[in-house]
């Protein structure tokens, strides 16, 4: 695994993005499951985060509203479907949660050990190669998703 870069491999439907930190696995996985953590990295380069409610168990429904640097509020619901702590978590986009589904994917978040560190490994799931063609051309879903976490990767250089 990479540290200090984010290696973004694309196979059909499937975007995996990979990196290692030197953080343990249980830090790792509490920045990614704790709302005074998440409202500091959360999202691609110059987005805010505002969490309106955060149910983080299997089941369990995120609503939060992504602020773009162009001003627009992206509204937000992700349901978790397995939270494995501290080796995976894996959610559902189920777009804005207002009837809107523009953005639907499945990703698996894995936390692998490796030393006195972390593998990260994100991976996201559309319903086919399309519909990730699509969302990338739409939104920057990729390029979003590499910046997604780097900014994880300043965050976590904050707090080590």
């Amino acid at each position: 695994m990479i540290k200090n870069n984010t290696e973004t491999v694309i196979e059909n439907n499937k975007v995996t993005y990979k990196r290692y930190f030197d953080v343990p696995a249980d830090l790792l996985f509490e920045v990614w499951s704790r709302s005074e953590h998440l409202t500091e990295w959360w999202g691609p380069d110059g987005f805010t985060l505002t969490i309106n409610s955060l149910d983080f168990s299997n089941g369990g429904i995120w609503d939060f509203v992504m602020h773009g640097p162009d001003g627009h509020n992206y509204k937000n619901k992700i349901q978790f479907l397995d939270i494995n702590q501290p080796y995976s978590i894996t959610y559902k986009h189920i777009g804005d949660g207002e009837g809107d589904a523009d953005v639907d994917f499945q990703s698996k978040i894995l936390f692998e050990s490796a030393g006195e560190g972390t593998n990260l490994i994100m991976e996201q799931l559309f319903s086919s190669k399309a519909e990730l063609e699509r969302v990338n051309e739409k939104y920057g879903a990729i390029e979003g998703g590499k910046q997604h976490v780097g900014n994880l990767a300043k965050y976590l250089d904050k707090i080590k």
